[in-house]
C-alpha cells in the first residue's frame, strides 16, 4: 500500500481509500471522477457525507437528498463497480492489470497511471506494506508470502462483490459474529482515532503452502508485535487482522488454520522476545490472544478458513506514562533489532533514534492523560446502559415484573447464526414458552441454539414449507401443530428437519428468489388471528451476530412481521454488540423503520451472559425448584422435559408449592397469599396454592364439603378393587358455581401421594400418549404404577367421558402396560341442573354437589368467615364466598346485584361490555372474552397502565366488584374476563331489565353487531352456542328444550317477533351457519306455525349445510309440519276435493324425500360430525329423525287418503283396496270414475310415491328394530332418553299394523284357512308375522328383551308360521328360513320344552343350504351369524366340516356387519345377544335374560349394577351356567385354537376393548363368549398367568 501522506499530495486525486476521505474530498470526486454538476455535489458537502458515509449510501438515499435519479444513477454504479477510487489498487483488482477504462481524458489518463504504479509497487515484494518498515530479506519470505498479482489482481472478478460488514466486537471472545468470504470489513486502516475506537491493520498471509513454518510464524508474530507496540506507544485500542486483503481494501479472504493452538504457543513463547524486562508482564496484559474468527461462505457454510485477530488494550493504569521499545527480528541478519513504533496514520511507524522520538518522550505525560480521560468518558457511557437490564425486562413481560405476570401471553423468537461458544449463555431460552422459533442458523441443530434448547425442551424442527401444504381451516391447522404444547422450530434458511429432510443454506440473494415466499406466508399463518386467537403475542429478534446485508433474510422476516402486526407494538430487538446494533438500525432506516421507534424496542448494551442473567431471574418463583412424582414405594422425579410433553395435563406434584423462591421473601410471599385468597373467594377458580396456605397453616382449614368422604371412597375403593378395564370413571354432577370444581381439587390434593394426581387442561390428539406418559414416568411393569387420578371438569356431555376412556384404555394396551386393577382412575366433575338425578343414572360411581349446604356446611362458613375477617377487613366483595355462606339465598344476590348496577349510563362501553358478560354467562357458562378484545373494546393498553393485573378491571370503573378473571386453555392459552358467578350473571340480567329497560334480546342484538367481538373462535362459538344449543336431560339440564334457553326465555318475556328479529340477524353474522337458519325455521313452524317463513328459512339451512342429516330433517319436518295441520284440520271438515289432495300429497312427497335424505346423510355423517366439532360436540351420535319423520309422514299420508271419497266408505272392502294400493299389490276400484275423475288423476300423478308407502315404512321400523335390538347406547344417560323413542316408535307400529296387518295369530286360528288359497294362507301367515314384529331378525331377536307374558306363545306362532311358509311355500325366500332357525334358537332359549322345536340337526342343514345360496360378494348378517351359533364347535378337539369353516363364517360376518353398520357402530355398541353356556346343542345358547332370572330376588337397580360393574361374571351362578372358554391375547384379538390336527384360530373381540399386552409375548387369557351380530365378543377377559 502507499503511504497515505504521497497519496494526498498527488493534485490528479486517485481516491485510494475513500473510506478516508473528508466531505471536501468527496466533493471534489463527485465532479472529477463521477463527472456530476457542482450543484449537486454540493448537497452531499452540505449534508456532511464523507468517504465512510459514501458507501453505506444507496440510491434511494441519493435521491432523498435531493439529487436527481440521474446523477443518483451514475454515483451509484460509481460505487457498486468499484470506480469509487479510480487508480488505487481496488481499482486494478476489479478491473484488471492495464485495462481501459471507459472514460476518456484526464480521469482515463490518470487511472492508467496509477494501475501501472500500483501494479509496479505489487511486484516489488510480498506482505510488504509502505506503512510498516521495508523487509530486509525479502528472499527468506518469498515463498511464505508470495502473492501472484497477475491471478490475484484480477481474481475478485471471479466472486460475488462483498457487501459491506462490521468486524468482529472489539476486545471480546465469546460473540457470535462470523466472517462471510469477499465480505469488506466497514473499517479502514487508520491512525489512532479517540484512542477506545480501535486502529486496524489489515494482512493477507496467503500462499503459504510452501514456505516453513517457522519462517510463516516468525512473520505473524512480527507484524502482530510491531502493530502491538504501535498501539501501546500511541495509547490507542487496535486490531490486526491475518487473512484480510489490503486490495481490494478490507476484502475478506481467509486463512487455512489447522493448528490453532501453535500460533497461540507461538505467541505466548515469542511475546518475551520482542518485549524485555518489566515491559513483558506489562504487553501481556495489553495484547490478546489470537481470536480465530470463522469465514463461511457466501451460502452461509464453513469455508474452512479463518481470520486472524489479535487486539491490544493499552490501558492506562497499566501503561501509565512509560514507552514501550520492542525488537524486531531480520530475515537477513537473523537477527533482531531494537525498534520504537507508533501508529502514524495508516502505519506503524518506527522513530527509534530520530528527532521524533525525543519529541514523542515529551508527549507521553499527555498521552497518558489523553488515554485516562478516554477511558472514563467510555465508562461514563458504559455506566448508562445498566438501565438497559430494566428495559430488557419491561419490553419482554410488557412493562411487568416477571414471567409469570407476563402481559403476553406467548412469544415468538427470530435469530440467527449462533457461535458454538455462546451456547453458553442460552439457558434463558428454556425460561420462555415460545410458540414458534424462526431460526435462520442451518447449523442450530448441532452446535446452535437449538441444540442448546433441545436439552431441557421440547421442540419440533420444520421447514417453512411444510406450513404452506397444511389443508382445512387455519384454527385446525393451529391445533393440529399442537403449537401451546410444543415449540414449533422452524429452519428458515436450511438444515434438517423432524421428517429427516435436508436442505442446503442459501446466499441472501438467492434465499430472496427461492425461499422468501414461504416464510412470509409462514409469517402470515402464525399472525393469522385463528392462530393467535385472542392471546397477546411478543415476537423477539435475538440477533447473535450481525446482519450486515439489506437482503439479508432476517432483514426481510422483521419487515415482514412489521407489515403483520402493523408495527413495532408487538416487536423487541435483542441485539448483542453495539456494532450489531447500529448495522440494524442502519438497514432498516433504510426500509423507512423510524431510529427512535426502533431503538425504544431495541436492547443493545446488554452482553448475551447479561441477557441470559437478566431473562433467567424472570423465571417463576412460584415453582418448585425440583418436581416429585409419587411412586410405588419412593418418588420419582419429573424433569421439565418430560411434564413439558404433557401439555394437555396439568400435573399436581406431591410437593406441590413447595420449595419455591417466593416463600423465601416474606413480603413477596405474605402479598401473595392475599391476592390468591382475594381471587378464591371472589369467584376466581381455586389454585392447588389455596390448599398449601391451608396445610401449611398459613391460613385457617380448608373447607371439607359433605360430598368429600363419599368422593373419596368412591376414587379409593375403584382404585383397589380388581377390573376389567384399566380406566375407571368416578362422577361428581354439581349444579353450576356451588363449588364442584374445587371439591374435585380438594380431593386431588389430598391424594396426591397416594396416586398421580393431574387435571385435563385441553384434549388433543395425542393425549392417550401423554397419560400413559404420566403413568409410567419413572416406573414399570416390574415395580409396577401408582394409578393416575385425572380431573376431568366441565366436559359436555358424559358421553365425551366414554370416549376419553376408550382412548387411554387403548394408549395402556398399546403401551404393553399391565394391570389387576385401575391404572386410571377419571373422576368427571360436570355440571348439572339436576344433580341428584344425574347420580341416580350412574349410582354406583357418582355423587352429587348442590345449591343447598347442610347445617354442618353452613356452620364450617360461619368459622371460615371469622377467619377470613381477620385477614381482610371488608371481605363483603366476596362475593363467591358469601353467596354460599348464604346458603345461595336469591334474595342476597339481588341486594348485590342492585347495587352494583346502580347509576349505570347503558350507553357507556364499559356498561355495553358487562351487559354482553352477564348475557354470555347466564347461558354459556364456560364463556369469557379475552383481555385482548376487552381492551381494543374500550380503547385501553394495560400494557401501558403498569404491572398489577387487575388495572383493566378498576379502568373499567363500574362493576368491577363482580368481574374477574380468568384462563382459557385450548390449543392456545389466554386471559379473558367474566362475571364472578352465574347466579349474579343471571340476576343482572333481569335488573338489566327492570332498571334500564335492557331485555335479553335488545342486549343480544347489540353483541351481534360488535364487530370485533368476532376475531376469536372460541367466543364465536360461544355465541353461537347461545342462540343455537337446546337444553338436554341427558346432560343434566333441568328439563329438554325447543330451542336453546336464551331463544326459549326472549319467546317467553318479550314480544315473539323478538325471536326472529334476533334469529335473522345472527344468521347474517354468521353466513355460513346452517344450524342458526335451522332454529328459525324451526321456531316458525313449531311456535308461530308460519310454514312459509319456515320453508324459506330452513332451505336457507340447507343452502349453507347441504350435506347436514339433522338440517335435511328440519326441511323435512317443515314439510309435514304442514301437512298435519292440514290433516288436523280436515279431520273437522268434510271430504277432500281433488286440488287439495294434489297440495297435501306435494307436501308428503316433499317431507318423504327431505326424510330419506336425512337417513343417506345419517349413514355418511363423517362431513356432519366436524361440523360438530365446531360447536365443540366431541361425540358422534346416530340421527335417527330421518326414520321417525318417514313414518309419521307416512301415517299423516293415510290419514288423508281416508278423507278421499273412495276410500272414505266404511267397509272392510275399501279399506282392503287401500292397503293393496299402498302396498303396491293392487290398483285404485273405483265404484265411479266419471265422478270421480280429478281425483284419480292427483291419486296417478302420486301413484309410485304411494304404491311405495307401505314398503318406505316397513324399512323404517325394520331400521329402528336394528336400532333397538342389536344395539345399546354408550352410556345410561342415552338408554333413558332412548326408551322414550322405542316407546315412541311402538306406538307409531301399532297403528302400522291397525292399517296393513288384518289378522293376527289369534284371529288367524278362528278364521277357516283351510278353504282357503294357498296365496291367501301365505298373505295372511306374513301379515301376522309382520303383526307380531317378526317379519325381520332383530324383530324375532326381540322375544328375548320382551318382559310380558305371552311371549312363549307368540313364539310358538311364529315358528309355525315360519314353518308353514319354508315347508308349504315353493317361493319360500332366504329371510324365511333364516327367521325360522332364529326363531327355533330365540324358541329354544324361552321355552326349550316346546313341541313345536326344530331338532338341532335339522336347522344345521337348512342353515348349509341357506349358505350354499348366499353369493360371495353379498353382504349380508343373518346367516353368517346363525353359523357362528349352529356351528360352533361342540368338541374343541374334534372339529366337523362345518365347524372347520368358522373362521370364515366370522370373517364374513365382521366384513357384512362393518358394510352394513359402520356408520351406526360409531354411535352405538353392538349388544351380546347370546352367551354361550355349558351343554349341547341349542341349550348352549343363553340370553341375557336367562342370566337375570338367576338374580329374581334383587331389584331392578341392584341387577343394573351388576351388570355395569362387571361383578354378574364373578357370581358363582353365573359362573356354574357359562362356559368359559381359553385363548391367546394378541394386540386388541382373542383368538381361540380350536382342532388336532389343524387349528383353527377364531378372532373374539374383548369387551371392554382392551386388553394387556405382553410385549413380545402371546398372553393366555380365559373368558366367556358373547354372540352379536358384529362378530364373537369376549367377557370378563381374565390373564391365566395372573391367576396361576
Amino acid at each position: 500500500m502507499e503511504n497515505a501522506n504521497t497519496e494526498k499530495n498527488d493534485t490528479s486525486h486517485s481516491f485510494q481509500h475513500i473510506e478516508q476521505l473528508t466531505k471536501e474530498e468527496v466533493k471534489q470526486w463527485a465532479i472529477e471522477v463521477v463527472k456530476i454538476d457542482q450543484k449537486y455535489a454540493e448537497i452531499l458537502f452540505d449534508q456532511d457525507v464523507t468517504g465512510f458515509t459514501l458507501k453505506l449510501m444507496t440510491k434511494a438515499d441519493f435521491v432523498q437528498m435531493g439529487i436527481p435519479l440521474g446523477p443518483a444513477v451514475l454515483i451509484t454504479y460509481f460505487l457498486e463497480h468499484g470506480i469509487l477510487a479510480k487508480g488505487s489498487n481496488q481499482a486494478l483488482d476489479q478491473e484488471g492489470t492495464e485495462q481501459s477504462f471507459d472514460g476518456e481524458g484526464e480521469d482515463g489518463e490518470i487511472a492508467k497511471k496509477e494501475c501501472k504504479k500500483t501494479f509496479g509497487s505489487l511486484t516489488s515484494s510480498t506482505l510488504q506494506d509502505s506503512k510498516t518498515e521495508p523487509l530486509e530479506d525479502e528472499k527468506a519470505m518469498k515463498s511464505a508470502d508470495k502473492e501472484n498479482v497477475s491471478e490475484k489482481a484480477l481474481s475478485s472478478s471471479q466472486h460475488p462483490t462483498g457487501k459491506m460488514c462490521m468486524p468482529y466486537p472489539f476486545d471480546n471472545f465469546s460473540d457470535g459474529t462470523r466472517y462471510i468470504q469477499y465480505n469488506i470489513l466497514n473499517v479502514p486502516e487508520t491512525g489512532p482515532l479517540n484512542l477506545i475506537d480501535p486502529a486496524h491493520e489489515f494482512k493477507l498471509l496467503t500462499n503459504t503452502e510452501n514456505a516453513v513454518d517457522e519462517d510463516i510464524m516468525m512473520k505473524f508474530s512480527n507484524e502482530v508485535f510491531r502493530f502491538a507496540a504501535a498501539c501501546m506507544n500511541s495509547r490507542t485500542n487496535g486490531t490486526i487482522h491475518f487473512g484480510v486483503r489490503d486490495n481490494p481494501h478490507g476484502e475478506i479472504e481467509g486463512i487455512k488454520v489447522t493448528n490453532k493452538p501453535a500460533y497461540i504457543d507461538h505467541f505466548h513463547k515469542y511475546i518475551g522476545k520482542y518485549f524485555h524486562g518489566q515491559y513483558i508482564s506489562i504487553a501481556k496484559d495489553c495484547i490478546r490472544e489470537p481470536r480465530f474468527v470463522e469465514v463461511l461462505l457466501q451460502n452461509g457454510t464453513p469455508s474452512q478458513k479463518f481470520v486472524i485477530e489479535i487486539d491490544v488494550v493499552p490501558k492506562h493504569y497499566i501503561c501509565e506514562a512509560k514507552y514501550f521499545s520492542t525488537n524486531t527480528y531480520e530475515y537477513k541478519t537473523k537477527s533482531w533489532k531494537k525498534a520504537v513504533f507508533i501508529r502514524d496514520g495508516a502505519s506503524s511507524k518506527n522513530i527509534q533514534n530520530t528527532k521524533e522520538f525525543e519529541t514523542f518522550k515529551g508527549t507521553l505525560t499527555s498521552l497518558a492523560v489523553a488515554r485516562k480521560r478516554a477511558e472514563e468518558e467510555y465508562n461514563l457511557k458504559q455506566k448508562k446502559s445498566k438501565n438497559e437490564g430494566l428495559k430488557l425486562v419491561s419490553l419482554l413481560t410488557g412493562n411487568r415484573d416477571s414471567l409469570d405476570s407476563s402481559y403476553y401471553d406467548y412469544y415468538i423468537l427470530v435469530t440467527n447464526k449462533c457461535h458454538p461458544s455462546q451456547t453458553l449463555y442460552l439457558d434463558f431460552l428454556q425460561e420462555i414458552k415460545w410458540f414458534a422459533v424462526l431460526d435462520f442458523d442451518f447449523e442450530s441443530e448441532m452446535n446452535g441454539a437449538f441444540n442448546t434448547y433441545k436439552k431441557n425442551e421440547n421442540a419440533k424442527l420444520y421447514f417453512p414449507d411444510y406450513y404452506e401444504n397444511m389443508a382445512g381451516p387455519i384454527s385446525e391447522q393451529a391445533a393440529k401443530l399442537k403449537l401451546h404444547q410444543e415449540t414449533n422450530w422452524i429452519l428458515c434458511n436450511g438444515g434438517s428437519d423432524f421428517k429427516g429432510n435436508n436442505k442446503l443454506p442459501l446466499d441472501p440473494t438467492s434465499w430472496q428468489r427461492d425461499r422468501a415466499a414461504g416464510v412470509r406466508k409462514m409469517i402470515s399463518f402464525l399472525s393469522h388471528k385463528d392462530v393467535k386467537q385472542s392471546g397477546k403475542v411478543l415476537v423477539v429478534f435475538l440477533l447473535l451476530s450481525t446482519v450486515e446485508d439489506s437482503a439479508d433474510p432476517l432483514t426481510e422476516t422483521f419487515m415482514t412481521f412489521y407489515q403483520e402486526l402493523k408495527g413495532l407494538e408487538y416487536m423487541v430487538c435483542i441485539c448483542i454488540g453495539a456494532g450489531t446494533y447500529q448495522r440494524w438500525k442502519d438497514l432498516l432506516h433504510a426500509r423507512g423503520i423510524s431510529e427512535e421507534e426502533l431503538s425504544n424496542k431495541c436492547v443493545s448494551n446488554l452482553s448475551l451472559e447479561m441477557v441470559n442473567g437478566t431473562i433467567t431471574k424472570l423465571k417463576s418463583v412460584t415453582q418448585s425448584s425440583v418436581r416429585l412424582l409419587p411412586s410405588v414405594g419412593h418418588s420419582t422425579v419429573l424433569l421439565k422435559k418430560a411434564e413439558d410433553s404433557m401439555a394437555a395435563l396439568e400435573i399436581l406434584c406431591e410437593n406441590e408449592c413447595k420449595d419455591t423462591g417466593i416463600e423465601k421473601d416474606e413480603d413477596k410471599f405474605k402479598n401473595f397469599l392475599k391476592e390468591r385468597e382475594e381471587v378464591f373467594y371472589r369467584g376466581g377458580k381455586v389454585s392447588w396454592w389455596n390448599f398449601y396456605f391451608s396445610s401449611e397453616k398459613y391460613t385457617s382449614e380448608f373447607i371439607r364439603r359433605d360430598s368429600y368422604e363419599k368422593l373419596e371412597h368412591l376414587i379409593v375403593s375403584a382404585a383397589d378393587s380388581p377390573n376389567q378395564s384399566p380406566v375407571k370413571i368416578i362422577n361428581l354432577y354439581h349444579h353450576p358455581g356451588c363449588g364442584g370444581t374445587t371439591l374435585a381439587m380438594h380431593i386431588l390434593w389430598d391424594l396426591r401421594k397416594q396416586f398421580r394426581c393431574a387435571v385435563l387442561k385441553n384434549k388433543t390428539s395425542d393425549f392417550g400418549t401423554q397419560l400413559t406418559t404420566l403413568l409410567t414416568c419413572g416406573a414399570n411393569n416390574d415395580t409396577g404404577y401408582l394409578p393416575v387420578l385425572l380431573l376431568v371438569d366441565d366436559f359436555e356431555e358424559q358421553e365425551n367421558v366414554y370416549f376419553l376412556q376408550k382412548e387411554i384404555q387403548a394408549a395402556i394396551t398399546e403401551k404393553c402396560i399391565r394391570y389387576v386393577t385401575p391404572l386410571v382412575i377419571i373422576l368427571n366433575c360436570m355440571r348439572s341442573q339436576n344433580p341428584d338425578e344425574s347420580s341416580t343414572i350412574n349410582f354406583l360411581n357418582s355423587t352429587s354437589l348442590k345449591h343447598m349446604l347442610s347445617g354442618k356446611e353452613q356452620r364450617a362458613f360461619d368459622q371460615k368467615l371469622k377467619c377470613i375477617q381477620k385477614m381482610y377487613p371488608n371481605p363483603d366483595n366476596f362475593y363467591s364466598f358469601m353467596i354460599m355462606k348464604k346458603n345461595f339465598d336469591p334474595q342476597y344476590i339481588e341486594k348485590v346485584v342492585k347495587n352494583t348496577l346502580r347509576n349505570l349510563n347503558p350507553a357507556s362501553k364499559p356498561v355495553q361490555l358487562v351487559c354482553y358478560l352477564t348475557l354470555l354467562n347466564s347461558y354459556v357458562r364456560t364463556a369469557i372474552v379475552s383481555i385482548s378484545l376487552c381492551e381494543e373494546f374500550l380503547g385501553i393498553n394495560s400494557q401501558e397502565i403498569g404491572c398489577s393485573k387487575d388495572k383493566l378491571i378498576e379502568k373499567m370503573g363500574i362493576c368491577s366488584n363482580i368481574l374477574i378473571y380468568d384462563q382459557v386453555h385450548e390449543y392456545t392459552k389466554y386471559k379473558g374476563l367474566r362475571i364472578i358467578h352465574p347466579l349474579i350473571a343471571s340476576h343482572c340480567l333481569t335488573e338489566l331489565k327492570l332498571t334500564y329497560d335492557l331485555p335479553k334480546s335488545e342486549i343480544t342484538l347489540q353483541l351481534l353487531k360488535e364487530d370485533l367481538f368476532y376475531k376469536q373462535d372460541k367466543l364465536i362459538r360461544d355465541i353461537q352456542t347461545l342462540l343455537i344449543t337446546r337444553q338436554r336431560k341427558e346432560q343434566g339440564d333441568e328439563s329438554d328444550t325447543l330451542f336453546s334457553p336464551l331463544i326459549e326465555a326472549i319467546h317467553r318475556e318479550e314480544k315473539c317477533g323478538n325471536v326472529q328479529y334476533v334469529l335473522k340477524q345472527a344468521s347474517a353474522r354468521f353466513e355460513q351457519n346452517g344450524y342458526i337458519c335451522q332454529a328459525l325455521a324451526r321456531y316458525f313452524y313449531i311456535k308461530e306455525r308460519n310454514f312459509d317463513s319456515a320453508l324459506y328459512w330452513a332451505k336457507e339451512a340447507k343452502q349453507r349445510a347441504p350435506h347436514n342429516s339433522y338440517i335435511s330433517d328440519t326441511l323435512g319436518q317443515v314439510f309435514k309440519s304442514k301437512l298435519r295441520h292440514h290433516v288436523e284440520y280436515k279431520a273437522k271438515s268434510a271430504v277432500l276435493i281433488a286440488e287439495e289432495l294434489e297440495y297435501l300429497l306435494e307436501l308428503a312427497e316433499n317431507a318423504s324425500q327431505a326424510f330419506r335424505e336425512s337417513q343417506r346423510q345419517a349413514e355418511n355423517a363423517d362431513n356432519e360430525h366436524l361440523q360438530h366439532q365446531k360447536l365443540k360436540r366431541k361425540f358422534q351420535m346416530y340421527n335417527t329423525a330421518g326414520y321417525q319423520g318417514e313414518i309419521e309422514t307416512g301415517l299423516y299420508i293415510i290419514d288423508v287418503l281416508w278423507h278421499v271419497p273412495f276410500f272414505r266408505k266404511k267397509g272392510l272392502q275399501c279399506r282392503t283396496n287401500m292397503t293393496k294400493y299402498l302396498s303396491g299389490n293392487g290398483g285404485l276400484n273405483v265404484d265411479n270414475p266419471n265422478t270421480e275423475r280429478e281425483m284419480l288423476k292427483v291419486l296417478k300423478r302420486h301413484s309410485s310415491f304411494l304404491c311405495s308407502l307401505r314398503s318406505r315404512l316397513k324399512r323404517a321400523f325394520d331400521f329402528f328394530e336394528d336400532y333397538f335390538v342389536f344395539f345399546k347406547p354408550h352410556t345410561n344417560e342415552k338408554e333413558i332418553v332412548e326408551a322414550k323413542l322405542y316407546e315412541k316408535v311402538q306406538d307409531r307400529f301399532t297403528k302400522y299394523t291397525e292399517i296393513f296387518c288384518d289378522l293376527h295369530f289369534e284371529q288367524l286360528r278362528r278364521e277357516q284357512v283351510s278353504k282357503w288359497t294357498m296365496s291367501q294362507c301365505i298373505e295372511a301367515y306374513r301379515d301376522s308375522v309382520e303383526a307380531s314384529k317378526a317379519g325381520s331378525f332383530s324383530g324375532i331377536l326381540e322375544y328375548l328383551h320382551r318382559n310380558h307374558q305371552n311371549a312363549d306363545r307368540e313364539i310358538e306362532n311364529i315358528v309355525e308360521a315360519y314353518a308353514f311358509l319354508c315347508e308349504e311355500n315353493t317361493q319360500a325366500t332366504l329371510k324365511d328360513k333364516q327367521n325360522l332357525i332364529l326363531a327355533n334358537v330365540v324358541l329354544n332359549c324361552i321355552k326349550p320344552k316346546s313341541a313345536k322345536l326344530y331338532p338341532s340337526e335339522a336347522l344345521r342343514n337348512l342353515l348349509l343350504g341357506i349358505l350354499q345360496e348366499v353369493e360371495p360378494t353379498s353382504q349380508c348378517v343373518e346367516p353368517f351369524f346363525l353359523a357362528s351359533l349352529l356351528f360352533w364347535p361342540q368338541n374343541r378337539k374334534q372339529l366337523d366340516e362345518d365347524s372347520r369353516k368358522m373362521e370364515t363364517f366370522i370373517r364374513r360376518l365382521s366384513e357384512s356387519f362393518k358394510e352394513l353398520y359402520g356408520t351406526l357402530h360409531r354411535s352405538r355398541h353392538p349388544l351380546a345377544l347370546f352367551y354361550l353356556a355349558k351343554g349341547s346343542g341349542l341349550n348352549r345358547f343363553v340370553h341375557k335374560g336367562k342370566i337375570d332370572q338367576l338374580f329374581s330376588s334383587l331389584s331392578e337397580q341392584e341387577l343394573n349394577s351388576l351388570w355395569q360393574s362387571g361383578n354378574i361374571w364373578k357370581e358363582q351362578a353365573v359362573q356354574d351356567l357359562l362356559l368359559p372358554l381359553d385363548g391367546r391375547a394378541e394386540g386388541k384379538v382373542i383368538y381361540v385354537d380350536y382342532g388336532s390336527n389343524e387349528t383353527i384360530r377364531i378372532p373374539v373381540q374383548p369387551i371392554p376393548s382392551c386388553l394387556s399386552k405382553n410385549g413380545p409375548n402371546i398372553q393366555r387369557v380365559s373368558f366367556y363368549l358373547g354372540f352379536s351380530i358384529a362378530g364373537l365378543l369376549a367377557y370378563n377377559t381374565q390373564s391365566l398367568s395372573l391367576k396361576q
